[in-house]
């Protein structure tokens, strides 16, 4: 079992604020989250930490990293979905 939203949510800040990208920060948070990582939670963790609009969201979730089967998009589409909200904001 992983830690809390709140605490990953905490998590994914101080880690961008470190200089991770999104592909990093979608792996530190299905490691965070543990057996509670899924669709849901990726989407609710980069929703609170990083205000990322909803429809971009539901199109990050198909990442072929997460491999949850349908439709999946590249590394770099992944990254070039989130890159708006996730580029380093210091």
């Amino acid at each position: 079992m992983g830690i809390s939203l709140e605490e990953t949510v905490r998590k994914l800040r101080e880690a961008r604020a470190e200089g991770a990208d999104a592909i990093g920060l979608a792996l530190l948070s299905r490691e965070k989250l543990g057996s509670n990582f899924g669709v849901i939670s990726f989407i609710a963790s980069f929703r609170l930490a990083f205000d990322i609009p909803l429809s971009v969201l539901q199109r990050a979730q198909a990442w072929k990293g997460f491999g949850w089967g349908g439709v999946q998009i590249s590394d770099e589409e992944f990254t070039s979905v989130l890159s708006p909200w996730i580029a380093d904001r210091r």
